[in-house]
């Protein structure tokens, strides 16, 4: 059985070791120590990564069959006698989490009685899922001032081992899921639970920890949250954006908010006079479009192009123009949100996206789809020249046929 050198210090960076065995894992390069410091991914905590002589170890993970640690390597490693070191930045940012989470879920259990059911520590966040849905915002306020609270105590964090039978006698958060010897960890007068991950010392060094988003994931709560400097890092990146937006309003950054609303009751009120505005262009433009309008073999045709209008005017006018008439309508619009559309009146033999297409491979584009009588696709940054040729020739082949060239 290797010795595991992270529960008896978890800020050991650098150890030695000799390697017992040689093997393989999906693929890649492994190797067995007689005693090893790289925590191995399990309980929701990722592996520590670092090297063995050099040679970088991708990951470390738990044997199922018989419990020994692989270390996983980027290439096979020769030597029988190894120097291990671990990624410190990773390891400690792992042992802030980690801790920051026995913290966060017994404050959760003593302000709101929710019992963690799990835990996941990701790249950038932390996860636990709480057996209970629908916290109060004041609830979740409390939570974090006393999770908070406790790390400014700075209280001692201590490990040891037990036997199962000697874990009933002491108050848990958790009953153990397994038998036979348990690792408890305790934060002084506040948690204690089974758990063999690494941990800091105190609490002081697991610093802020911050509840960043709950979201409900059936009958549980998952709350991700940051602690230490990952906490540090979301803190200086949000008060980067708020600087940023307050100065882009003019305003000082306690004003941001009603600023905000200001704005979005504006916004409001000129999505309104834009809506009538578009009334008033449509009925103004459909008569002088109708006068477009061109004799077909199918029936109508209409062709016409905007080097610029607003995109979402061009279906309101292709679907008023096709309406009850036996046409063909083709409009178009340049611009930064340029728009090619196809439409079919009753009666009119052709597909819309069949007709589409063709004109998007004129243009040496491709995309687009709707349905036989309507379809649509984006021309952002259109040859206003070649798209203006391409629907002149179209005009000519569909009003002289009732073929599609």
């Amino acid at each position: 059985m290797t010795e595991r050198l992270y529960w008896l210090d978890p800020y050991m960076q650098q150890f030695t070791a000799t390697v017992i065995a040689c093997t393989a894992h999906n693929g890649q390069p492994a190797v067995i120590l007689d005693r090893t410091a790289f925590y191995p991914t399990g309980g929701g905590q990722p592996c520590d990564r670092g090297t063995l002589n050099g040679i970088p170890v991708l990951e470390a993970v738990e044997r199922e069959s018989d419990g020994a640690i692989l270390h996983i390597l980027a290439y096979p490693l020769e030597a029988r006698e190894v120097e291990g070191r671990i990624d410190w930045e990773r390891r400690f940012d792992h042992m802030q989490q980690h801790t920051g989470q026995h913290i966060l879920s017994q404050a959760f259990l003593r302000i709101t009685g929710a019992q963690t059911v799990s835990f996941h520590m990701g790249e950038e966040r932390v996860t636990i899922d709480l057996d209970r849905i629908g916290f109060p915002p004041a609830a979740i306020e409390a939570v974090e001032e006393l999770a908070n609270q406790v790390v400014m105590e700075n209280r001692e964090v201590r490990t040891w081992f037990a036997e199962t039978e000697e874990t009933k006698e002491l108050s848990m958060r958790r009953p153990p899921k397994r038998g036979g010897r348990i690792r408890i960890v305790e934060i002084a007068d506040f948690d204690r639970n089974a758990c063999g991950g690494t941990h800091v010392r105190h609490t002081g060094e697991v610093g802020p920890i911050k509840i960043v988003k709950l979201e409900r994931q059936g009958d549980v709560t998952r709350v991700s949250f940051l602690c230490g400097w990952r906490a540090l890092r979301d803190y200086a990146r949000k008060h980067h954006l708020l600087r940023e937006s307050a100065g882009s309003l003019s305003v000082g950054e306690a004003m941001l908010p009603e600023a905000i609303r200001t704005l979005q009751a504006e916004l409001k009120e000129t999505r309104k006079a834009l809506g009538t505005l578009q009334e008033l262009y449509l009925e103004l433009a459909l008569p002088s479009l109708e006068q477009r309008v061109q004799p077909a073999p199918f029936g109508e045709i209409l062709v016409h192009l905007w080097p610029q209008l607003p995109s979402g005017l061009l279906p309101l006018l292709a679907r008023r123009l096709k309406e009850g008439h036996p046409r063909l309508v083709i409009l178009a619009s340049g611009g930064a949100d340029g728009l090619l559309i196809v439409a079919c009146g009753p009666g009119v033999p052709m597909d819309a996206r069949e007709v589409l297409q063709r004109l998007l491979r004129r243009l040496g584009r491709e995309g687009g789809g709707g349905r036989p009588d309507y379809a649509q696709a984006p021309l952002p940054q259109a040859d206003l020249s070649a798209l203006h040729r391409a629907l002149s020739e179209a005009f000519r082949s569909w009003s002289a046929s009732d073929g599609i060239s």
